[in-house]
């Protein structure tokens, strides 16, 4: 028998400003991306490599980006907070918590809106789909009982 779980239940979060100290649940989410880390590579051949190799090591991590995609209210308040987000352009604490079980998880990382792409379809739901660069470090860590509180 298979341990897979559903993504039903995912919660993203985020501070309304860079100063808060609290973390506002974003309204009406289908979908979201964790951060894709990947290292970066450093090239370091030289012309003694063996064998005419490329030699590499590692560089510096990079969280890259996620994309959160929602039902769009048009004026609720998971559009103003989206919207202000993305016009102050300011890194804010963010957070994704995974499915509410005794396997919970949270990923806690500094980040701002890169693109804010609402869509109004003439037969089906109006959709938008959210942008976010991982600014920083992510940190993994069991759900918190209160995910709200930045610091948790």
């Amino acid at each position: 028998m298979s341990d897979a779980l559903i993504g039903y239940g995912t919660r993203f979060l985020m501070a309304a400003t860079a100063a808060a100290t609290t973390l506002t649940k974003l309204a009406e989410v289908t979908s979201v991306t964790l951060p894709n880390e990947q290292i970066a590579e450093v090239e370091v051949t030289h012309y003694e490599s063996p064998n005419r190799t490329r030699e590499f090591i590692a560089g510096l991590n990079d969280a890259g980006e996620i994309t959160i995609e929602i039902n769009w209210i048009p004026g609720s308040a998971t559009d103003d907070l989206i919207a202000a987000a993305k016009a102050d352009a300011k890194v804010r604490t963010m957070r994704i918590v995974t499915p509410p079980d005794d396997t919970s998880q949270m990923y806690t990382f500094p980040g701002f809106v890169r693109g804010f792409e609402p869509a109004a379809p003439i037969d089906g739901r109006m959709t938008a789909s959210i942008t976010i660069r991982v600014a920083g470090a992510v940190v993994r860590a069991d759900a918190a009982a209160d995910p709200t509180v930045i610091g948790a």
